[in-house]
């Protein structure tokens, strides 16, 4: 019975997973936004349709559904995805831009070290003389970007249930997002269907 009462929000969420594993597939920047815009819809469809599976039983369900309207509202990463699957459907806006790479040089010993002698030349170390060094590449990549819907922007999140969020990739923010709705549909299958 609950199979069957969840199949349409859980065909949604395995849809979502499939966006974010063609994002991590994707060969342009164009293919990349496409599979975050159909993960931002299935994700907002798989709300939808958990309250349409409990139509049935909306006057229970409905007060006990209200603490997660409440955290899709106050929470940073679950507001911007909404907003941004709004803003998708509603105008015509960016929702990633590229960030540059760049290169970190640092001490492999944390207390610091000592640099008797660079060069570099083309962007890469020609010749070094000192302490050991790490050099860490980070390559150009996809970014979320702030978004307005309906006058109001909203910018990407730094935070999601209280704990910080610092990279804004589209595929880190997704996973997130998956991983809230994924217990969401778990916590009413418990509470109504077992």
């Amino acid at each position: 019975m609950t199979d069957e009462l969840l199949k349409y929000p859980r065909a949604e969420l395995r849809a979502a997973a499939r966006a974010i594993d063609d994002m991590k597939k994707a060969n342009s920047l164009e293919e990349f936004e496409a599979e975050w815009r159909e993960f931002l819809t299935c994700l907002e469809k798989v709300w939808t349709k958990v309250e349409r599976s409990c139509q049935a039983i909306r006057h229970k369900f409905e007060p006990w559904q209200g603490t997660y309207h409440r955290l899709r509202k106050k929470d940073m990463l679950l507001r911007y995805l909404k907003q941004a699957r709004d803003a998708d459907n509603h105008s015509i806006q960016d929702f990633t831009k590229i960030e540059l790479g760049s290169r970190k040089i640092r001490f492999a010993n944390p207390k610091g070290g000592n640099i008797k002698h660079m060069e570099i030349r083309g962007g890469e170390i020609a010749a070094y003389e000192g302490d050991p060094i790490i050099v860490e590449d980070q390559p150009p990549q996809p970014v979320a970007v702030p978004v307005k819907n309906n006058g109001e922007w909203y910018n990407p999140p730094t935070s999601h249930l209280g704990n910080p969020v610092t990279n804004h990739h589209p595929v880190v923010l997704a996973e997130l997002g998956l991983k809230f709705y994924e217990n969401y549909i778990n916590e009413v299958e418990n509470q109504f269907f077992k």
